[in-house]
Formats: structure tokens, C-alpha cells, sequence
């Protein structure tokens, strides 16, 4: 990550992503539905900021991200 961003774009982006990581550790240890529900929300956010803030430097990230995730998604139905 270091090579494709400035210093300050790279600080605000492992804050961004330190931030998920703590968001689904805390989910692994989440006593309650409720609780699991609001940590994956945090980190679902933290990743569509992440996105985005990318998306500002490297337009058309976000939708190569989707188009990735079409994919995983595709080979992970099974074909009949």
C-alpha cells in the first residue's frame, strides 16, 4: 500500500482498515446478535470507506472491487 499512495492517504487508510480489523475481532467475541449485527456494520462501513477513498485516486476502483466480488461470488454457486 506504501507505493501507491502519498504518506497522509496511506495514514488514513490503515486507520481505515486497523479500524475493520478491530471491528471483526470484536464480532468473533460478539455475545449477542445484536452486537454481531453492529460490529459488521462498522466494518462493512469502514470497507466502503476504504473503497471510496481509493476510488478518488484510482477512479473505477470501486467497480473493479464489484466486479471481483461478481466473480467470487459466481464460482462460489454451484453449477448444475
Amino acid at each position: 500500500m506504501q507505493g501507491l499512495f502519498d504518506q497522509e492517504m496511506h495514514a488514513a487508510l490503515q486507520q481505515l482498515l486497523d479500524e475493520t480489523t478491530e471491528a471483526l475481532q470484536l464480532a468473533k467475541a460478539s455475545p449477542e446478535v445484536d452486537d454481531l449485527a453492529a460490529t459488521f456494520a462498522i466494518a462493512l462501513l469502514k470497507v466502503g470507506l476504504a473503497t471510496s477513498f481509493i476510488e478518488q485516486k484510482y477512479p473505477g476502483f470501486a467497480k473493479d472491487v464489484e466486479e471481483k466480488r461478481q466473480r467470487v461470488l459466481s464460482a462460489l454457486i454451484p453449477k448444475h
